[in-house]
């Protein structure tokens, strides 16, 4: 019998130049369609980000209907009183001190973290051992997903020197672990960690500061007890809350440690501020810092750690109004009339081109 011989005709091999080529298209259609798929996942995120906010408008407002005031940026609450708690000396020299409570954790309940409220002995300082483990907690609704800083918690920071000019003197030992937030509050046109010693126990007393006052116009500071008769600018012409992410520094849901500060992270320049600002944001021209040059909007390239910044490409952010309604504030939005949108009492009109 003869040996079959196998036809191998249409079995013929790519060669190297048709391989070359089929990757080339590829890595070409590859090229053209990444752009628009980051494009599309940016676009969710922003998404999510805004709905955040939304959430967190909503809690604002029922809070307010239940208390008949918005929450404060944080609590003090052992007035004048002075001592020592759990390693460390309070109040600082910024007046920070018990319980030091944050924004966040007093709208746990309408935030759907009622459980997470219940279990925090809010009798007890927020830096309490007691309360580590939950103060540690990650709650999406405080978390931006564009935010590439971290999300997942930070060790807290201590300053030297005074409050108004603080120094980065590293992490707390033991070291005070707190999650993490992408928003902040608005404190208005000064902020309250700026001011000198002497004029940081109560944010209502006007400080001067040369020939100016420093003021404390915004909705949100310690223990401020703002209600919507007080936003006399209009609840929707007043900004509350908006993006701070992690990228430039670390903020947070939890509350203020006595002399806990927020360095800024490379490759921004910006001054550390002292504990207040780990809650809290402000428009400028502060009066302390170069009245009538500085007002940083969201996204202002220089990164000051008390100003608002998100990542979702164009410089900018998300920002939550009184009325619940969250805008679109552009970096080169005039800078007067952000600084109008932030504060909440001083009768100003901003154009009508403020806020997208």
């Amino acid at each position: 019998m003869e040996p079959v011989e196998i036809s191998r005709r249409g079995r013929r091999a790519f060669t190297l130049v048709e391989l070359l080529v089929v990757i080339a298209i590829i890595g070409l259609l590859v090229g053209l369609l990444l752009p628009a798929v980051q494009a599309a996942r940016e676009s969710a995120r922003r998404a999510q980000c805004v709905n955040n906010l939304k959430q967190i408008g909503v809690a604002l407002a029922n809070y307010e209907s239940v208390t008949k005031v918005f929450p404060p940026s944080y609590l003090l609450t052992s007035a004048r009183q002075s001592g020592t708690a759990y390693g460390l000396a309070y109040p600082d020299d910024g007046s920070n001190g018990l319980t030091g409570w944050g924004w966040g954790t007093l709208l746990l309940p309408y935030v759907e973290q009622h459980a997470l409220y219940q279990s925090l002995n809010l009798n007890l300082p927020c830096w309490a051992p007691q309360n580590a483990a939950l103060v540690a907690t990650k709650l999406p609704v405080f978390l931006c997903p564009s935010a590439t800083g971290g999300s997942n918690g930070f060790a807290l920071h201590r300053y030297s020197g005074p409050s108004d000019n603080p120094t980065d003197a590293g992490q707390f030992s033991p070291t005070i672990f707190f999650a993490h937030a992408h928003y902040a509050t608005n404190a208005g046109q000064n902020g309250a960690w700026n001011r000198s010693p002497a004029y940081s126990y109560d944010f209502t007393v006007p400080e001067p500061v040369g020939p100016l006052m420093d003021v404390i116009n915004g909705p949100f500071y310690r223990n401020s007890q703002t209600r919507p008769a007080d936003v006399r600018d209009g609840l929707s012409q007043t900004v509350f809350v908006g993006e701070a992410s992690s990228i430039l520094t670390d903020k947070t849901w939890v509350g203020v440690v006595p002399w806990s500060c927020t360095p800024p992270k490379r490759p921004f320049p910006g001054d550390t501020n002292s504990g207040g600002c780990l809650v809290g944001v402000h428009s400028g021209p502060d009066a302390h810092d170069h009245p009538q040059v500085i007002i940083h909007a969201p996204g202002d390239p220089f990164g000051h750690t008390d100003e608002m910044y998100a990542e979702h490409g164009p410089p900018g952010g998300n920002v939550l109004f009184g009325d619940g309604s969250v805008r679109w504030i552009d970096t080169l939005i005039d800078a007067y009339s952000w600084f109008y949108l932030s504060t909440m009492n001083a009768g100003e009109v901003p154009s009508d081109a403020a806020a997208k």
